[in-house]
């Protein structure tokens, strides 16, 4: 077993959904000092109850009067007080730093214990579109046969890069399974931040008309944030002479040690494709001279690239790094016609108003800073590869 330790560490605030929208005066509320308040509707039930209690009110007179209430209905009929909202208060899960801006939040992923983290599968399906880009370049894959449903297009083309070809992906073929990482550490709330998105550019024209764009709340955790994570590689899996299986399941594996060598060289890999990438990135903000603050952190990012070390790569993780950060994109995008092809297929294009041959996505994710100008790009992490032991 190789085991090797992965610090992922955040260029830029990251959001990891669980999909889920906390909705204002239900789920939070800001208060005067500046912070959110994300509430526990158990502890605020019980609070209530227990100071009704010695009151001596009656408890389901109490029940039926705050049935219905919002969080800012609590605070106008008196049943919170100021000194509820204190850093350490036990009616509320956490606070963030920053006020909504939109009536709904959308939450960060969190542990079992509540706490922010980073998950392994999240960072394994980065690696993976890395090694996939890699083993596209070698192999060639066909892009005629994809499958009917968007959600498993990639399928056939998956089959023939990291298994044995056919229209799906067998799991007990797959690379994949000579990539295990774990979960991260769990980090404090105070990484957890209340920041605003917006949807990249701020205006178009579409079919019902002109728009300026799309401001999204987020939880975020904040740049600077340092994780780390395993990655174990089991050496029977990569290596033929060591595969300790009977001649059948011997046979099914012979593929593997050809393609060890992709992850074998995840930094060098790593590092052409978030040069690939920087590039892109550069290029599409080239042109658009309303996003100054933006140009700043792509030559950031750039003189970080110029200086990472050979056990060091960059990547784009969560929400920030939408479609192309995802999928064969480059790959895909050299056969122009198929590419357009594909697009229409499986309508890619929400809005309708894309015209062959433009760009594709047309749209990025940035952060608004404080002033309401857009910032940096979301997502962007440094990796460091060190091996522990084999």
């Amino acid at each position: 077993m190789t085991k090797t330790t992965l610090t992922v560490t955040l260029l830029s605030d990251l959001h990891i959904g669980t999909g889920t929208k906390l909705l204002h005066g239900i789920d939070w509320l800001t208060y005067r000092n500046g912070f959110t308040y994300i509430a526990d509707d158990t502890q605020l039930m019980n609070t209530i109850l227990d100071r009704a209690q010695a009151d001596g009110q009656n408890e389901f007179e109490v029940i039926e009067a705050i049935t219905g209430m919002r969080l800012g209905d609590l605070i106008d009929a008196g049943w919170l007080v100021r000194e509820d909202f204190e850093a350490d208060s036990k009616l509320f899960l956490y606070r963030l730093k920053g006020e909504p801006t939109t009536n709904e939040i959308r939450e960060q992923l969190k542990s079992v214990y509540g706490k922010p983290y980073l998950p392994g599968s999240s960072l394994k399906g980065a690696i993976r579109t890395i090694l996939a880009t890699v083993a596209a370049k070698e192999m060639s894959p066909s892009l005629d046969n994809l499958g009917n449903r968007r959600t498993w297009a990639a399928q056939p083309v998956e089959a023939e890069l990291f298994g044995k070809g056919g229209s799906r992906i067998n799991a007990n073929q797959d690379l994949g399974r000579a990539i295990q990482i774990g979960d991260s550490n769990e980090v404090d709330f105070d990484s957890l931040r209340m920041r605003r998105t917006h949807v990249y550019p701020t205006a178009s024209n579409n079919r019902q008309g002109y728009s300026r764009g799309v401001d999204i709340d987020l939880e975020t955790i904040i740049k600077g944030t340092q994780f780390t994570l395993s990655l174990n590689t089991p050496n029977g899996l990569l290596e033929n002479r060591h595969t300790p299986f009977d001649e059948r399941r011997q046979q099914e594996l012979n593929h593997w040690p050809q393609r060890a060598k992709w992850l074998e060289n995840l930094a060098k890999h790593g590092r052409e494709y978030a040069r690939n990438l920087l590039i892109q990135e550069v290029t599409y903000f080239e042109p658009r001279r309303d996003v100054p603050a933006v140009h700043a952190f792509y030559d950031e990012m750039v003189t970080r690239f110029t200086k990472l070390k050979k056990n060091q790569f960059m990547l784009q993780l969560g929400w920030g790094g939408g479609w192309h950060t995802k999928t064969l994109n480059e790959y895909v995008k050299k056969d122009a016609r198929r590419f357009e092809e594909i697009i229409s297929q499986y309508r890619l294009d929400p809005t309708g108003d894309r015209k062959v041959g433009e760009i594709f996505p047309k749209s990025r994710h940035l952060l608004r800073r404080s002033d309401g100008k857009l910032a940096e790009a979301i997502g962007w992490c440094q990796i460091e590869i060190d091996d522990v032991s084999k």
